[in-house]
């Protein structure tokens, strides 16, 4: 989504697409469940390393955001649901499936019909490189009796709901409705945005709820991020900081005049000095430390 790039210069954001979608396995052949989808998010965050972190989730991926935090609240600093109903059974998914396995096109273009004209197309490409018509049904299916509604108030973790008034797949009440069973939740509703909020708008409510979320310590005890104990030449420096400014390999090099070789060399090298498995952990040790020798 575009906005997660604006929300990735203020934070270290790490994406992924859940089985059956995206790059992620595809057209597994088999019928799938929550569980999985629990598995997937479980396995993404052991990858990425990250200790606390705040969950972003749209759609019926809420529901699993929402188990996971209400499972974890040690690990989750707070949630974001984007056009999140309590039961699935809020959306038409169910009774428009027989139509999506049917017409895919018809379908796509019945999901667009309110979009901005110029966004229509990529939409739908968007949607069928991400998925066939089989893949989607039974991803759909998989969601098809899920509820929260009895976990909700058992959700301690803060929470941000962000519901766009022209989404035409949910209405705002049940945004509403999911909110007002969340202690301490607040609900947005952006004017713009049809099937999930304009970029900007969602991407500055999201960093906003960031910057008032309180600091957390770590397991550590420690209230601010471990300081690095070595010493790093001026250009190491500079590489872990545009590691922790989230920039890929390539990006660094072009900001740093480099060869994407010379920049993957310093990469080793500061991961070797400071002690770090992954881009997470050198982000986690990078807060904080730019001020030593």
């Amino acid at each position: 989504m575009g906005w997660l790039a604006d929300v990735s210069r203020h934070a270290h954001v790490a994406a992924y697409d859940g089985r059956e979608q995206g790059l992620s396995s595809r057209n597994l052949g088999k019928d799938i469940t929550l569980a999985d989808f629990r598995c997937d998010l479980e396995t993404v965050i052991e990858a990425v390393g990250f200790e606390r972190f705040v969950l972003v989730a749209y759609g019926g991926f809420g529901h699993v955001a929402v188990r996971y935090a209400v499972d974890n609240p040690e690990r989750v600093h707070g949630l974001v649901l984007i056009c999140t109903a309590e039961s699935f059974a809020a959306y038409p998914w169910m009774a428009m499936l027989p139509l999506a396995e049917e017409n895919w096109d018809l379908f796509l273009r019945l999901q667009t019909k309110d979009a901005p004209p110029a966004l229509v197309e990529i939409v739908i490409h968007n949607f069928k490189t991400s998925a066939t018509p089989a893949e989607f049904t039974r991803m759909i299916r998989a969601f098809a009796a899920s509820d929260v509604s009895d976990v909700l108030p058992r959700l301690q973790t803060p929470t941000l709901m962000i519901h766009s008034l022209r989404q035409h797949w949910l209405s705002p009440e049940e945004g509403v409705k999911t909110a007002a069973k969340i202690a301490g939740a607040r609900i947005f509703f952006p004017e713009a945005g049809d099937t999930e909020p304009e970029p900007s708008q969602g991407a500055r409510m999201i960093v906003d709820f960031l910057k008032e979320l309180p600091a957390f310590e770590s397991k550590s005890g420690a209230g601010s991020p471990r300081r690095l104990a070595v010493a790093l030449s001026a250009r190491q420096r500079d590489v872990l900081r545009c590691i922790a400014e989230g920039k890929t390999t390539r990006e660094i090099a072009e900001e740093l005049v480099l060869s994407e070789r010379t920049v993957e060399r310093h990469i080793a090298d500061v991961y070797a000095k400071i002690g770090a498995r992954n881009r997470a952990e050198a982000t986690a040790l990078a807060l904080g430390n730019f001020s030593d020798a």
